[in-house]
């Protein structure tokens, strides 16, 4: 299996599970580097900010905030990649 492959299958994970000021603008700055080949990514945060990264990463980005999962110390929070609508930018027709 060729190497593009692999990292399109896999989310690329990222631990910021030390991150306690400023992780929303890490995150967007991991999110807006991340190759246009990759779909998915996942962060280990610390536990218990499942209510400010839903606040934090609402509608109308290149990435969404699809699922915040417990594991051993820390929670996984999944993107996705979203293609963009020049039709709804913000994404507003979604709801």
């Amino acid at each position: 299996m060729t190497e593009s492959k692999q990292s399109s299958e896999r989310p690329e994970s990222i631990d910021v599970a030390h991150v306690t000021c400023g992780l929303v603008p890490l995150m967007q700055t991991h999110l807006g580097g991340t190759p246009p080949e990759v779909e998915s990514v996942e962060f280990r945060v610390r536990q218990g900010i499942e209510v400010e990264l839903w606040n934090a990463f609402g509608t109308g980005r290149q990435w969404r905030l699809v699922e915040i999962r417990n594991d051993l110390f820390t929670d996984v929070a999944r993107f996705v990649r979203v293609e963009q609508d020049d039709l709804d930018p913000l994404g507003l027709l979604e709801f």
